[in-house]
């Protein structure tokens, strides 16, 4: 009978000892045990430390780390006045343009302009070529006559920032470009359609007023012949005319930065 005790009591001792080892956490055996507490209500990350966070993804084409963001694109609309230099009188002068930046200082895009006068009793210079090679040139008065000039062109501009508001700028644009002229004279209505190339020459200023918004101030030189060819009454023949678009504008207005 106390034999048995005994081995009960020895039994229920090794039960016990087990189950202590299976609550031990593996760790360092220097320093202290770990026990894990099934009763509590943390996860185990909590438990473990304080959670880490990924930094944001940054696409490295847009954004150059401790440094202000550059913007990719740009656009600009503005008006002024156009004074060509082989035609009576000056005219409105609208400009619009967007494109690229390039190398965070080059602007690359497209600029479609429209210049457009109107006058009464005025005065309009006509050049053309005879078929036998004859260079005439007219200088016809007219009760009232319309001139609009379209030039489209590619452009670019190079910035020299002297401050974060203050950028200085030249450039140039080449394409192409569409006169119509109408009006009365002393023979009835008449319409004549042109077109030909063009190139300009231009210097100006930016000026920043916000990241993404700004102000600017051009001048340019328009250099252009448009020519047609079409039936003369006057003269009783096909014709081909040119009308010199060369002279200076200056525009200003805003510029959008994205």
């Amino acid at each position: 009978m106390r034999l048995s005790a005994a081995i009960m009591t020895l039994a229920l001792a090794a039960s016990s000892a087990s189950a202590s080892q299976l609550d031990l956490q593996p760790g360092d055996t220097a320093g202290p045990a770990q026990y894990r507490d099934f009763n509590a209500k943390g996860s185990l990350l909590e438990s473990n430390g304080p959670i880490r966070r990924r930094r944001p993804y940054r696409d490295p084409e847009r954004y150059d780390y401790g440094r202000r963001y550059q913007p990719e694109y740009w656009a600009m609309l503005g008006g002024g006045t156009f004074d060509p230099t082989d035609q009576p009188g000056h005219g409105l002068y609208l400009n619009g343009g967007m494109g690229t930046t390039l190398a965070k200082q080059i602007d690359l895009g497209v600029q479609i302009s429209w210049y457009h006068h109107s006058t009464a009793g005025e005065q309009l210079v006509r050049e053309y070529d005879l078929p036998d090679g004859t260079h005439v040139r007219q200088v016809i008065a007219t009760n009232a006559i319309d001139t609009d000039l379209v030039p489209v062109l590619g452009t670019i501009r190079v910035r020299m920032p002297v401050s974060p508001q203050l950028e200085p700028y030249v450039g140039g644009g080449i394409g192409w470009e569409w006169l119509t002229v109408g009006g009365t004279d002393s023979q009835g209505d008449f319409q004549n359609d042109y077109d030909g190339f063009g190139a300009q020459l231009f210097g100006g200023l930016n000026l920043n007023v916000g990241s993404s918004a700004g102000l600017y101030g051009e001048a340019l030189w328009n250099a252009s012949t448009p020519k047609a060819e079409f039936f003369d009454p006057s003269v009783g023949q096909v014709i081909r005319e040119d009308v010199n678009f060369d002279g200076l504008a200056f525009h200003g207005g805003l510029r959008f930065m994205f």
